[in-house]
């Protein structure tokens, strides 16, 4: 009898970033639980090669945009999406809270110090 390959997860943080689904060479999915418990405690922002989309779940979640030079500050609730491109870094709004992020799984990041 063949073994199934597919499996049924739950989706849940486990540290501040970790991939439970991926297809090498195209795409992965992870799930971001950002280690600031606010906008003031993010002190490094990054860029990626490619967009990457953050989809909220449970409560309700941040994400700190700068684009030329201005930080913009977004406020997700649950099942809402954004797609970014621009430097980034996420923060918590509700400690239940966190991201599912879907981006390739090749790319370059550059760091930036706020």
């Amino acid at each position: 009898m063949k073994e199934m390959k597919e499996r049924i997860i739950n989706l849940s943080p486990q540290g501040i970033f970790h991939v439970p689904f991926q297809d090498t060479g195209s795409w992965r999915v992870g799930v971001y639980n950002p280690d600031a418990g606010s906008v003031n405690e993010i002190n490094r922002l990054e860029k990626h090669s490619c967009p990457e989309l953050f989809i909220c779940l449970q409560g309700r979640m941040g994400l700190l945009v700068k684009e030329d030079g201005k930080e913009t500050i977004f406020e997700l609730s649950p099942n809402q999406a954004i797609m970014v491109t621009e430097w980034h870094n996420g923060f918590i709004i509700d400690p239940k809270g966190y991201f599912i992020v879907v981006e390739r799984t090749e790319f370059s990041t550059e760091y930036v110090t706020r």
